[in-house]
């Protein structure tokens, strides 16, 4: 099997288990669930020549797992988005796009404390383009369909929201 097909099983699985994510209702198993997510995805993307996303799946897996254990402070946000940053100019073999995966781990993390689900979304659209971009350049298919879908969804949602009333928060629209 060659590298191309096997880096995309891997995502397309690491995908399946992205929106099985979706049915969790913990925040501890919504965290341990996404490390799984994250190594398949890693994996994939590394098998398919994408560092910097590898990268950013790793480094996701050490953030959820402080934030099992500990808050995630500001402090915390400010030393993991230097991290990525750091290791992202380190370790890129990608030019531009590998900088790509970096980018949505920057908008997701400054947008975690919006109070305005849209805020959240929006920024999470962002970053799903982003991907959307870097899966393309990296011959990573199925996570560009994943990448696709969770921009529609996202865009339902906040039409949804919209259509409602006014916004929620984060935390009234995760269930």
């Amino acid at each position: 099997m060659n590298l191309l097909l096997i880096g995309n099983i891997l995502s397309f699985a690491g995908a399946i288990l992205m929106v099985c994510i979706g049915l969790i209702k913990t925040k501890r198993n919504i965290l341990l669930a996404q490390n799984g997510q994250f190594i398949l995805m890693g994996i994939g993307n590394l098998v398919l020549g994408g560092v910097s996303g590898a990268l950013s799946n790793g480094l996701g897996i050490i953030r959820n797992l402080v934030c099992l254990n500990r808050d995630f402070t500001p402090a915390l946000k400010a030393l993991f988005i230097a991290l990525q940053a750091v290791l992202t100019l380190i370790l890129n073999r990608e030019g531009l796009f590998g900088w790509l995966p970096f980018v949505a781990a920057l908008l997701f993390t400054l947008s975690l404390d919006a109070e305005n689900a849209i805020v959240l979304k929006l920024a999470i659209i962002a970053g799903q383009l982003c991907w959307c971009f870097y899966d393309a350049s990296i011959r990573n298919y199925t996570a560009l369909a994943f990448d696709i879908f969770t921009v529609l969804s996202n865009i339902v949602g906040i039409l949804r929201i919209r259509h409602g009333g006014a916004a929620q928060s984060p935390e009234e629209t995760a269930g």
